[in-house]
């Protein structure tokens, strides 16, 4: 019975070890950019913004882009495209909530964009399954 007893109070506690950590899964290839789904789109995906506009978009505006997360840079920055280009973003690991994607993997991500024209960047405050 003493045995039962110490694996009922360990198990719980061990649980955390095992938990997911997330982030962005490396080595996979994201489809062609002239192949994404071109669909039929509802009334709640008006706020998206292409990323050809982000670089031109006012300092600390939010948007929301819906692509891929294509590669690591470093650190926490990764390189984001949808179909009219790409971006650099910053995801720290807290933005991925335990998920790991990869480039395969269509998301939508919220952020504040910061810099201007080739220096545009989006700081991540958000990720998402679309």
């Amino acid at each position: 019975m003493n045995k039962v007893a110490w694996i009922a109070v360990m198990l719980p506690l061990s649980v955390g070890a095992y938990a997911e950590t997330g982030g962005y899964e490396a080595g996979k290839t994201p489809p062609p950019q002239n192949k994404e789904d071109a669909g039929y789109k509802g009334s709640e995906d008006t706020g998206e913004t292409p990323v050809t506009l982000i670089k031109d978009f006012r300092q600390g505006g939010y948007v929301t882009l819906e692509g891929y997360i294509v590669k690591k840079i470093k650190g926490d920055t990764y390189q984001f495209r949808d179909s009219s280009g790409t971006v650099n973003i910053d995801a720290p690991a807290s933005t991925f909530k335990g998920k790991t994607y990869s480039a395969e993997d269509k998301v939508r991500v919220s952020g504040k964009v910061y810099g201007k024209s080739e220096s545009a960047h989006l700081k991540v405050t958000r990720i998402d399954e679309p």
